[in-house]
């Protein structure tokens, strides 16, 4: 199984394209036993209300550790990667409500 976690402590800064940074907050962390990444899904904070309000927008970074506990966020392209994030999330947002 999956090491899983919730951490409504951690906020990220992320800069888009045009430069302009957004605050996240993480919502979900695991490390996967079938790749031992590390994965955290973050939600935008401070957005406006999507209209249905058993939506969340989120989005499944990996994490990569560099130097000095310094490390970088990589979006997660993998099809097997973020398929396992989701359901890990799926599963864990439908017992506990991490929104």
């Amino acid at each position: 199984m999956a090491e899983l976690s919730r951490n409504e402590e951690e906020m990220y800064r992320i800069p888009d394209e045009n430069g302009d940074e957004h605050l996240f907050a993480e919502i979900f962390r695991m490390t996967s036993d079938r790749t031992n990444k590390t994965f955290v899904v973050l939600e935008p904070v401070g957005n406006p209300e999507t209209e249905d309000e058993d939506t969340i927008e989120v989005y499944a970074f990996e994490i990569e550790e560099l130097e000095d506990e310094e490390f970088v966020l990589k979006i997660v392209e993998d099809d097997a990667d973020f398929e396992e994030v989701m359901e890990a999330f799926d599963i864990v947002n439908d017992e506990v409500g991490l929104d």
